[in-house]
């Protein structure tokens, strides 16, 4: 029979029907020579052993050819070379396979060289004895430095054998298959040099390496003490070169252009571990790890850890954990407990990375050595998803220290992500975090398109989570930073730093150039999306980190929430949002639990950390249903929210259930020792409808804070409220609490019962202080602004308008538009002052009669005997002296102003300016003949006068015609 090619095979069940039928040689020949060398190659059997003599040996290189090389079950190949041989060459020139399963024996320190273009099986039982680096390879041809070829394919009997060293290996148009099998019990679980007697392993510091068509590793293991495992995969003709270093060869894949595809499952092991952690590398088309296969580069003592790349131009690909749910599916570099060196480096370049079901890629610190890096490079997508099913395993790109007992201090490494869209979903995270003495690496995010973390696991206990975090020990966590287009949080997923310890939480920065969106809740509606930094126990001593948004748009909805937090001792992080254009704050969950919102807040009663403060940046900012909050609930001060809109803040109504009105607040809630915060609001226009407020005061002991809004024009509108109420005595005497400043350009307006407060209840509780400084007020529909108390002395109210309209001053509260500073009684009444230049403050809104006055019934004509009459201008135009006359017509006399007194009656507590010039006119013994107005025009300095028609008036030509005056003058 001439043998089975591999390179025919269509499938792994392909390969091992193969194997299982012709007895892991896959032909019933076994190894002998083929004459095609100077000195050709002596193979004879003693026993179960192939004594292998002869070859041509030149300069230290000794070369073999074999017709065909397979060693069946128990069997051993036994090279007999001199000691000061460093490379055998051996090619098989026949047309079958190699298939071993036994034993590869050498002499001395001498690297082994086998070339079958056929195909190579390595069997459960096959095991290498040598001295120096195996390469096992499916290459047509080893090439070398001065041109020679050493061809399996076309083998040549004349003398071109080489003292020099090989540079490549060629591969021909089809390369054939190498499959190692083995019984998957090769996975690492000890700090062991080699730990295990089953597979291939070379000598420490050596190379292992298998170079062919497609690799299938199915169940086998590869190991190599600190040395060099080299896997590659090549499907079409190309030259892989290869150059002699310490640790025996590096391979370059630059004359490559056809990868295959590589596969590891069973079990299957790769582990180049070692005192110092040696190097391990990847290059294929498709790279495969599933059913709990392994691939690790550890450091084991004090040296540092070797590099573990994997290249693959489509797709790395990790599925699940093993069927006896011992092992993850995993790559990995890390540091083992008891050592001191640093790990390795990780780094996958590929086109698309896939972790799924369980399966995990680290690169971690289990002792007092660095965590190594892990980096991942894939230009078209990384995705992590879901959890094993029985959930002891999540799906998880790492870099951390983790906390295999009080000495650890080593740090982790650093995970960066490089792509154009990451996607975490269903219950999977990537994470950097320290559990242990040692800080935490920073997790980085690049990805050029977009940013999704979605949902939880299939039983709602695990959010999707893109995180950096601190455990319960003392080390800090490092920053995340994410850099996307777009950032999206949904279903109850979360991004965020945290500490649960002493150390300090990391920075979360995210950088979105076109939005953030953060949307949702889970299936159960226990949990909405979160975009989060926080100092999470009652016990943390850290500090939380700073939540820091830079984007376009910002969207958080449904029941989701951006928060900075403190539950412990330690401060609450500050979160500042910068979009360019709008922020929007949207709803409530489904399920009606919980408000969509942008928090900041120190929020257990026995958190002594103060919260941070919270800074809003955009054009315009929209809350409907949802809030916007800096408080605190403990002991802990509240933190400054300050609003800084371009062109308008709008607050509006209440959530769809009504439970949660819109809210816009920095408040010391009802169990809350610590001192609220300020809010600052700085905008062109700030609209508060439908029962929305927008408020800063304390409902508990500590002060309340102060309420400052600079715009254009302010609109409150069907029972808005703009509120600074407090419970609380002043504590602090170096700063003023529960104020209401507003600095308003244009227009304040309140209607349909709308409020402006700065109330006060309790004992001692004194009602804050409303200062307004507007051109025009408007208040009606029962619309009051009122700094009153409960129980003891009211607030003070000090208005600065041109002009007020609607609400007046009164002494308590009635169901017209009221301004009031009333206290517990007459006695503790408060102050009101309103500075109105040239307008009675108490006249409220001027009526006009039912039906507007015509024109051209305007009296002109002088009328003794009549008891009264009067003048009305409508509209903007004016009214000319003649109502046949135009407006510019000048004829007309000037009836001075007559100067409004204060009424005698004005109320206890409220002063009355006007800043308009009293005109004193001299008494005369005869009455001046009373003229009446008929008209109105301006003079040379801009002043607005009354007009009456005399007959001395001197008159210019006009269009109009004039009108004779007929009626009978009485008493003339």
């Amino acid at each position: 029979m001439s043998g089975c090619r591999l390179n025919n095979w269509g499938s792994v069940l392909g390969i091992a029907m193969c194997a299982s039928i012709y007895g892991a040689n896959c032909v019933n020949a076994q190894i002998s020579s083929d004459s095609t060398l100077p000195i050709n190659s002596n193979v004879n059997k003693q026993g179960d052993t192939f004594n292998i003599t002869g070859g041509t040996q030149v300069g230290e290189n000794l070369f073999h050819s074999f017709k065909e090389f397979s060693i069946p079950t128990g069997d051993t190949a036994s090279f007999n070379n001199i000691i000061n041989i460093q490379n055998i060459f051996s090619r098989v020139t026949g047309g079958s396979i190699s298939s071993i399963d036994g034993l590869i024996k050498t002499n001395g320190a001498a690297n082994l060289f086998l070339i079958n273009p056929n195909g190579i099986i390595l069997g459960q039982n096959a095991r290498l004895e040598i001295g120096g680096s195996f390469l096992a390879s499916t290459a047509s041809s080893l090439n070398f430095n001065d041109g020679t070829k050493f061809s399996a394919t076309v083998p040549q009997t004349q003398s071109l054998l080489t003292v020099s060293v090989p540079i490549g290996l060629q591969y021909g148009a089809n390369p054939g298959k190498i499959l190692l099998l083995g019984n998957g019990q090769g996975i690492r679980t000890t700090k062991d040099l080699i730990d295990t007697t089953f597979g291939l392993h070379v000598q420490p510091n050596q190379t292992l390496a298998l170079l062919g068509g497609d690799l299938i590793l199915e169940g086998g293991t590869l190991k190599t003490a600190g040395g060099r495992i080299e896997l590659g995969s090549v499907a079409k003709e190309g030259l892989v070169s290869l150059n002699p270093v310490s640790k025996g060869f590096t391979f370059g894949y630059n004359g490559v252009q056809n990868f295959g595809n590589i596969q590891l499952t069973q079990q299957a092991t790769v582990d180049a571990s070692g005192a110092g952690g040696g190097d391990i590398q990847i290059w294929g088309r498709y790279v495969t790890l599933k059913k709990g296969s392994q691939i690790e580069g550890s450091t084991l003592g004090a040296e540092p850890g070797g590099a573990l790349v994997v290249n693959a131009i489509e797709l790395v690909e990790l599925i699940g954990h093993s069927s006896n749910d011992r092992f993850a599916s995993l790559l990995t570099t890390k540091t083992y407990s008891g050592t001191t060196g640093t790990a390795g480096n990780l780094t996958i370049n590929t086109h698309q990375l896939l972790v799924r079901d369980g399966a995990t890629v680290s690169a971690s610190t289990f002792g007092a050595g660095k965590g190594g890096n892990l980096t991942v490079n894939a230009t078209d997508s990384v995705q992590v998803i879901g959890r094993s099913a029985n959930d002891r395993f999540v799906s998880l790109l790492s870099a951390q220290a983790n906390l295999a007992n009080s000495n650890i201090v080593g740090d982790a490494g650093n995970l960066t992500i490089n792509t154009r869209q990451l996607l975490v979903r269903d219950g999977a995270a990537i994470s950097a975090s320290t559990i242990g003495a040692g800080k935490g690496g920073n997790l980085t995010v690049n990805a050029t398109d977009s940013v999704q973390v979605i949902g939880r696991s299939a039983n709602d206990r695990f959010a999707s989570a893109l995180s950096v975090q601190t455990g319960s020990a003392t080390g800090d966590a490092g920053n995340l930073t994410i850099n996307t287009r777009q950032l999206l949080v949904r279903d109850g997923a979360a991004v965020g730093a945290g500490t649960f310890g002493a150390g300090k939480g990391g920075n979360l920065t995210v950088n979105a150039t076109d939005s953030v969106q953060v949307i949702g809740e889970s299936v159960n509606g226990q949990f909405g999306g979160a975009l989060i930094t926080s100092s999470s126990q009652s016990n943390t001593t850290g500090d939380a980190g700073d939540l820091t948004i830079n984007t376009r748009q910002l969207l958080v909805r449904d029941g989701a929430q951006v928060s900075a937090s403190t539950r412990g001792t330690g401060k609450g992080g500050n979160l500042a949002v910068n979009a360019t254009d709008s922020v929007q704050v949207i709803g409530e969950s489904a399920s009606g639990q919980f408000p969509s919102g942008l928090f900041t807040s120190s929020s257990r009663s026995n958190a002594t950390g103060d919260a941070g403060e919270l800074t809003i940046n955009t054009r315009e900012l929209f809350i409907r249903g949802a809030q916007v909050s800096a408080g605190t609930s403990g002991i802990g001060k509240g933190g400054n929210l300050t609003v800084n809109a371009t062109d308008s803040v709008q607050v509006i109504g209440r959530s769809a259930n009504g439970h949660f009105v819109s809210l816009l607040s920095a408040q010391a809630n009802s169990n809350a020792v610590g001192d609220a915060g300020d809010l600052t609001i700085n905008t062109r226009q700030l609209v508060v409808q439908d029962g929305a407020r927008v408020s800063v005061g304390s409902l508990g002991t500590g002060n309340g804070g102060n309420l400052k809004v600079t715009a254009r024009s302010i609109i409150l509108d069907n029972n808005a409220t703009l509120t600074a109420d407090t419970r609380s005595t002043d504590t602090n005497s170096n700063r003023e609490q529960a104020n209401v400043y507003l600095r308003v350009a244009d227009l304040l307006l309140l209607r349909r019962g709308s409020n402006i407060t700065t109330n006060a209840t309790g004992s001692n509780v004194i009602g804050g202080n409303i200062d307004i400084n507007t051109d025009f007020l408007v208040g009606v529909e029962n619309s009051d602004i009122s700094a009153n108390s409960t129980n003891f002395r009211g607030g003070r109210v000090k208005i600065n308008a041109m002009g007020i309209f609607g609400a007046k001053f009164r002494d308590a509260l009635t169901p017209e538009s009221d301004i009031t500073a009333t206290g517990a009684s007459p006695e503790f009444s408060g102050s009101v002052e309103l500075n109105t230049p040239g307008i009675d403050p108490n006249s409220g809104l001027v009526e006009l009669p039912t039906i507007a006055l015509d024109p051209e019934v305007a009296q002109v004509c002088d009328t003794p005997g009549y008891a009264q009459s009067s003048f009305i201008i409508t509209g903007r135009g004016g009214l000319p002296s003649n109502p046949m006359k135009d407006v510019a017509t000048p004829d007309g006399v000037e009836v001075g102003w007559v100067s409004l007194k204060p009424r005698g009656n004005a109320k206890d507590g409220l002063r009355l300016r006007n800043s308009s010039s009293v005109i004193n006119q001299p008494i005369s013994n005869m009455p001046e003949r009373i003229v009446e107005a008929s008209g109105w025009s301006v003079n040379k300095k801009g002043e607005v006068v009354l007009t009456a028609n005399v007959s001395t008036a001197k008159t210019r030509g006009s269009w109009q015609n004039a009108i004779a005056c007929n009626i009978p003058h009485a008493n003339k």
